[in-house]
């Protein structure tokens, strides 16, 4: 009889240790999964947040590059063209027109930089000619365009704000 006792006992022991114990061990196995599900929410919420802070950072960094070329275009047209007397003052279709003019043994030609339908535009035109729009080149988006010499120095003003240009040549008439 002792063997059917071992073998019930043994039964017995083994259904106690499939249910569980109830001494406070299935509240810890909830709390880790509380635990670890407060976790998983940070973890979310912090890729969230740094994925957020990511796409501003890009656009920003996109518009100041877009600024960046269109004010690097107009600076770099001056600076290529400065030479004694260039910077001129002319009548676009849509308000005055930064003129760059060049002397060649060709003939004289101009840089014409201008404001037209929302664009500044550049037009490289013999000198004289009318304004031809349809022939210009556009550089960058602005519904105002503006300028002034005073000196050596060329200030221009755009949508994308405001550049100087020191010139190295002296201007006469602009």
């Amino acid at each position: 009889m002792s063997a059917g006792l071992d073998i019930s006992y043994a039964t017995v022991e083994a259904f106690e240790r499939s249910k569980g114990r109830s001494d406070g061990r299935g509240s810890s196995h909830v709390f880790m999964v509380v635990l670890l599900a407060v976790f998983f929410v940070a973890l979310m919420a912090g890729l969230i947040v740094g994925v957020s802070m990511y796409r501003y950072a890009a656009q920003n960094h996109l518009e100041t590059d877009n600024i960046r070329v269109g004010t690097g275009l107009l600076t770099s047209y001056v600076k290529a063209n400065d030479r004694e007397n260039v910077v001129g003052v002319g009548e676009g279709p849509e308000g005055k027109s930064l003129v760059l003019t060049e002397r060649l043994d060709s003939g004289t030609y101009e840089l014409r930089i201008y404001k037209h339908q929302g664009k500044i535009v550049q037009e490289y035109s013999v000198a004289g000619s009318a304004y031809t729009p349809a022939r210009a080149q556009a550089l960058v988006d602005s519904d105002s365009f503006d300028f002034s010499v005073s000196g050596k120095l060329l200030t221009i003003t755009t949508d994308q704000g405001t550049i100087s240009v020191a010139l190295r040549s002296s201007q006469g008439g602009a």
